[in-house]
């Protein structure tokens, strides 16, 4: 029997985060400090037992960042089409912003900074009455560990957000390149109407 050279609590805590990294995929300790230090610890044990159901069970020790991969990457979460241009934007900031950082830790941006990433690629922002989506769409990114929020007020253009290293994962710089082509190709087809986008993609 698997694990069963472990005691009842290390068990129970092994299992746990098999659960929580097959339904959300990614670990960071700023948000999940508890259970992101317990995946380090046993890391051969989830390593052996991902093995068995085909995923992988992946740490970036310098990044920070605790993930799984499945086969063809069959268990990724479909987003809708603002989830998905929201991520992408995200993703595009972290990168810029990265490349800023003279430390090892996690890039900010501003919702003045994402807004204006939306009109520079020609989508539409949300405005003053859709900060229900606004919500929503920073549910997403949280739930996944893949941004939180520093500021109280989420609907400030001030208000800044932390752009965690499991962006790296969820969107990589090869597919964010082609996104961001494709999306601008369909915008400009669509005369920049961001709710004629059909298509989705999927999130590791």
């Amino acid at each position: 029997m698997m694990f069963s050279h472990k005691s009842a609590a290390e068990r129970e805590s092994i299992v746990d985060i098999i659960n929580y990294l097959i339904g959300i995929n990614y670990l960071v300790p700023t948000t999940q400090r508890e259970k992101y230090l317990i995946a380090r610890r046993y890391e051969p044990e989830l390593t052996s037992f991902f093995q068995t159901i085909n995923w992988e069970f992946r740490c970036d020790s310098q990044n920070e960042v605790v993930y799984v991969v499945s086969p063809d990457s069959a268990h990724r979460r479909n987003m809708d089409k603002e989830e998905t241009i929201w991520l992408l934007m995200l993703r595009l900031l972290y990168e810029e912003k990265r490349g800023e950082l003279s430390f090892a830790g996690c890039p900010t941006a501003t919702m003045g900074e994402i807004r204006a990433k939306y009109e520079l690629a020609g989508f539409r922002f949300f405005d003053g009455k859709n900060k229900i989506k606004i919500k929503k769409l920073i549910g997403f990114t949280k739930r996944y560990n893949l941004a939180d929020v520093l500021d109280e007020d989420i609907y400030a253009e001030d208000c800044r957000f932390r752009l965690f290293h499991s962006l790296l994962y969820a969107i990589t710089a090869e597919q964010a390149e082609k996104l961001h082509r494709e999306i601008q190709e369909r915008m400009t087809k669509k005369e920049g109407d961001v709710h004629e986008m059909d298509d989705e993609i999927a999130l590791d």
